[in-house]
């Protein structure tokens, strides 16, 4: 039957509008779009109390390639949550809008990423081997989203009463089987009718007990069909033929002709209809058993921690809603050609109603797409953490002695995982300033420093051995700051970064607040000399405030030298190790004490294959 039904479909070209008009859609829309759960699901993170999140610029995301890469790696968080699915992928983002001081919360998220083995252990029943299904199938989910919430055609569609006062007919499953009855049995008897009035003539002759001639039966049939199209045909055959009854007749036979492949299409049509909202309704009921199985194995796990009570409390509201939706969907099976499926076809119109129109149901949805999404992202850490990638961090209150700072011990940069990464161990008992060439891995340090920095106060670990963080309220960043109207305007934009760090540190409401800044080579905009002074003046100005860790990196050694007795400020280096007499080196990648002395631009110029009279020239000139 299906596979007859499958070749009609092919004959007549027939096709599931819904699903047409989606694809042109994703071919028009940009490519970034808004998440369906936007404003309906929040991170556990959002529920703290507000002086507890702190908010991170995009400038500080940008620099840090938290999202978007600006190489061929891969974004930091899609190393750290290594998403699996759309939802996961879309959830992202939203992990760059804060980071939190809370130690409470980012140790009872630690517990919470500790026990995820549990966690999707409980989610099988102990029958179940395959252990498969944990990821949902977001590609279908998202289609059947589209297809009810997103189609503006809906009510046409599915040939829903779309008036206002009739519009609560729609949750009617007894007027919803009548109505769709009627829809699919007017076609038919449309097909079957002409077969009845070449039958109907034998058994009229029959119970008159008239002799069944050919004459007699084409009397009676045209009789019977007077007035349709046959008996408008079988009356042109009386008399002799002429150009005008046979262009009548081939009129009327094409007018007919069409009629039926109208009737055709609808039939067709309401099969496809029926067996399209069938399967959603299944899968949807899938789904939702999955996801609200997810959702309440999670809160019960966790409902106990005090900073999760809040973000439990709403996830089991949303479970509550998907209770309702479940019970509706109960009934729904996969499709089959039976009365049984006959039957319910106005319960199953009423359902995929219902889905559209009631607005918690949509709510509720949204919410456990989101879930699904944080949940893959803890289980991306759990497999980082059960693979050595990263560690957890201790925490520490505010300094309250010099051995009270934060220290990452052989850390390293998340986009080197497993391409033979150098760990270095960074302490930030006193500032650092860092000299070394080009390439040498000093910014990629403090990038690595700042990335792990967020990652512990986010989610409680990060890509190092081990850690210790006494918890920051601002991050802040001075890298790649755009030029965008020449030098002059670097050097102002450049200035401005600096004065926006300096106003927030100086200002009398953010006393009680911890700061942490990447600086990469202040001041470049401007020449030397002018920069060298500024970077120093602006580094002494930082220094006198114990509420700020920074990290600069730096090839003016004038800058260096001025801070070598201080009792702030720190200098390092990273490790070089000449190889000829033209300047030549090897990086070591591993950070050191001390001041560079290397010039690296002579490396650079012989590794461009530089004219080697110029090379010689650039050495003589001392």
């Amino acid at each position: 039957m299906q596979s007859i039904i499958l070749q009609f479909k092919k004959q007549f070209s027939l096709e599931d509008d819904s699903s047409t008009n989606s694809d042109e859609k994703s071919i028009e829309t940009p490519k970034e779009q808004t998440p369906i759960f936007h404003n309906v699901f929040k991170l556990p993170i959002t529920y703290l109390e507000e002086s507890k999140i702190h908010s991170l610029a995009q400038s500080v995301s940008s620099d840090l390639e938290l999202v978007v890469s600006q190489s061929d790696s891969d974004p930091m968080y899609h190393i750290l949550f290594q998403p699996t699915h759309q939802f996961a992928r879309e959830l992202v983002p939203y992990w760059s809008l804060q980071f939190t001081s809370d130690i409470g919360y980012l140790e009872d998220t630690k517990q919470v990423i500790q026990t995820m083995s549990k966690y999707k252990e409980s989610l099988y029943n102990e029958t179940d081997d395959t252990k498969e299904n944990f990821a949902p199938n977001v590609e279908k989910v998202v289609e059947i989203w589209k297809a009810v919430k997103e189609d503006e055609g809906f009510m046409d569609r599915y040939s829903y009463i779309d008036w206002n006062m009739l519009r609560y007919l729609n949750s009617s499953a007894s007027f919803l089987q009548l109505f769709s009855m009627a829809q699919i049995c007017s076609p038919i008897f449309s097909l079957v009718l002409p077969f009845l009035f070449f039958l109907v003539p034998f058994f009229l002759l029959k119970l008159k007990g008239v002799d069944m001639t050919i004459g007699a039966y084409m009397d009676m049939l045209t009789t019977i069909t007077k007035g349709h199209f046959i008996g408008s045909i079988l009356s042109q055959f009386k008399g002799p033929m002429s150009l005008e009854k046979i262009l009548y007749m081939l009129f009327f036979g094409a007018f007919y002709g069409f009629q039926i492949y109208q009737n055709i299409r609808a039939c067709l049509r309401f099969h496809l209809v029926i067996t399209r909202v069938n399967d959603h309704l299944f899968e949807l009921k899938k789904y939702v058993t999955s996801s609200l199985k997810k959702m309440e194995n999670f809160s019960a796990m966790h409902c106990a921690k005090q900073s999760y009570s809040a973000f439990c409390g709403t996830t089991q509201t949303h479970c509550n809603v998907l209770h309702s939706l479940l019970d509706e969907l109960s009934a729904i099976e996969p499709f089959a050609y039976n009365y049984k499926k006959a039957a319910s076809i106005g319960y199953m119109m009423k359902c995929y109603y219902r889905v559209y129109s009631v607005e918690e149901y949509g709510d509720a949805l949204q919410y456990s797409m989101g879930f699904e999404g944080f949940i893959d992202n803890l289980m991306g850490v759990w497999e980082n953490l059960n693979a050595g990638n990263v560690a957890y961090a201790d925490y520490l209150g505010k300094p309250q002695s010099k051995k009270h700072f934060t220290k990452f011990v052989e850390q390293y940069y998340p986009a080197h995982l497993g391409s033979g990464a150098i760990p270095n161990t960074c302490g930030l008992d006193k500032n650092m300033i860092i000299s070394a060439p080009n390439a040498a891995g000093k910014t990629t340090l403090l990038k690595s420093t700042a990335i792990n920095i967020l990652f512990s106060q986010q989610v409680g670990c990060g890509f190092y051995k081990s850690g210790t963080v006494v918890p920051y309220t601002y991050i802040h960043s001075y890298l790649n700051i755009p030029d965008t109207s020449g030098r002059d305007s670097l050097f102002q934009a450049e200035s401005r970064r600096c004065k926006e760090i300096i106003d927030m540190i100086s200002s009398h409401e953010n006393a009680d607040a911890r700061h942490f800044a990447i600086l990469d080579e202040l001041y470049s905009g401007t020449n030397p000399t002018e920069a060298g002074k500024s970077a120093y003046a602006f580094l002494k100005y930082l220094s006198k405030y114990e509420n700020i860790d920074f990290m600069l990196t730096t090839h003016y050694v004038y800058v260096c030298k001025k801070f070598r007795k201080s009792q702030r400020i720190r200098n390092y280096k990273m490790g070089v190790q000449p190889t000829d007499a033209y300047g030549g080196y090897k990086y070591t990648y591993k950070l050191e004490t001390g001041i560079s002395k290397i010039q690296g631009a002579m490396k650079i110029l012989k590794d461009m294959d530089y004219p080697q009279e110029m090379l010689d020239n650039i050495k003589a000139c001392g």
